[in-house]
């Protein structure tokens, strides 16, 4: 690494005793230091020089240490101790030293991850994540070099809120930083409602979230892109590859729920918290919320779940109403009326199914266990019809 310019040095004494350069990016420079009342080790994050003068460089960097700094109680996130200014304005962030590399510097030198290992890190990002979108903030930048870890905790760290966009909702400052039709974040990396230049959701960070199980599951991309263009027509276009055709190994549970986080349409990913939940059940450290627990009720009312099964009781009650009023009036089997009953019962299952998995706005692709709610009931209903019309 290059020496410690002599200009920070200065600048940080005595508070800080500057020791070794850990990095250097496009929009800042980390140092390693030892905070001297305290005696322990820091990370000081220092934006470059040639973008101290910029106003909108230095707004994102304090909203980086603000964003952080709400997250500072969460295990997941870098810890932000403190913003600061240089004698000369350039603004620097104090944060917790982690001993340890990106996640793109341990692929780089050791290929993808130990499939348990991956679990983990993905499950401890989803938790910060997780985290992050309750406060209304959306990191827009979730990337293996943008997560730290540690091997001595065995746990990865989210790092780099530089580029978070903070929602309406979010008691952070909520002014755009960026002009319409610009983008953010590595093109890689890039959602498809980035690209489109949507109005921006939590779940953007899930499709990076996608990205980034995928490249630690199998050591690879989910589409065979090179440059910023194809990964563009990727993004928009493109059918991501099997992950267990490239790692066979890899649980299929895990490998469904990384590929629905690269769905196209926002809606049809998971959430955070979803993902904190559905990864700890596999490590066997969670276990499935209570049905009277709140969130279950919101993620009820958020799938729509309500509205559809009052349709279909409301379906169900004028279609036996009509068979009986049709059965009361004219010489029709009686076994008619019944099997009335049984399509209505059989309607009003399949669509609390239907409802909970495409309950939101738009398609999605059914799951192994969607098709198995349905056709159960549809063959319960079949053999009701069988009996019914034998019996009469």
């Amino acid at each position: 690494m290059p020496a410690v310019p002599e200009a920070v040095t200065q600048a940080l004494e005595p508070e800080f005793e500057v020791l070794r350069m850990l990095g250097s990016g496009n929009t800042a420079e980390v140092y390693l230091a030892r905070e001297r009342a305290l005696g322990r080790l820091v990370a000081i994050k220092v934006l470059r020089a040639e973008l101290a003068a910029d106003e909108t460089a230095s707004r994102r960097f304090e909203r980086e240490a603000r964003a952080a700094a709400s997250l500072t109680d969460h295990p997941d996130v870098v810890a932000v101790y403190r913003y600061g200014r240089l004698p000369d304005g350039t603004p620097f962030l104090v944060m917790r030293y982690i001993k340890g590399r990106t996640l793109h510097d341990r692929m780089a030198a050791e290929g993808r991850l130990p499939v348990a290992e991956a679990r983990r890190a993905l499950r401890q990002v989803a938790s910060a994540l997780a985290a992050a979108h309750t406060r209304g903030i959306v990191h827009r930048d979730v990337r293996a070099g943008n997560v730290f870890w540690d091997d001595a905790e065995d746990r990865a760290y989210l790092s780099d809120f530089g580029i978070a966009g903070v929602l309406e909702a979010s008691a952070l400052d909520a002014s755009p930083l960026t002009l319409p039709g610009m983008r953010v974040g590595s093109p890689k990396y890039l959602s498809p409602e980035q690209l489109g230049d949507e109005p921006l959701t939590a779940q953007a960070d899930i499709y990076g979230f996608g990205m980034l199980g995928f490249e630690l599951l199998t050591g690879e991309a989910p589409y065979d892109a090179r440059g910023t263009a194809a990964w563009i027509r990727a993004h928009l276009s493109g059918e991501p590859r099997d992950l267990r055709a490239l790692r066979p190994e890899v649980p299929a549970e895990l490998a469904e729920v990384i590929m629905r986080c690269l769905a196209r349409e926002p809606n049809h990913r998971p959430r955070a918290a979803d993902l904190v939940r559905i990864l700890g059940e596999m490590e066997g450290e969670g276990s499935p919320q209570p049905a009277s627990d709140p969130g279950d009720v919101a993620e009820l009312l958020r799938r729509r779940v309500p509205q559809v099964v009052l349709l279909a009781v409301a379906f169900g009650v004028g279609l036996v109403g009509f068979v009986s009023a049709l059965t009361d009036r004219y010489d029709v089997p009686e076994w008619i009326f019944d099997f009335s009953i049984a399509t209505a019962v059989a309607g009003l299952l399949g669509s609390a199914v239907v409802a909970w998995f495409h309950g939101e706005k738009g398609p999605q692709q059914a799951t192994r266990l969607e098709y198995a709610l349905l056709g159960a009931i549809g063959a319960a209903w079949l053999a009701a019809g069988v009996i019914l019309f034998t019996r009469g």
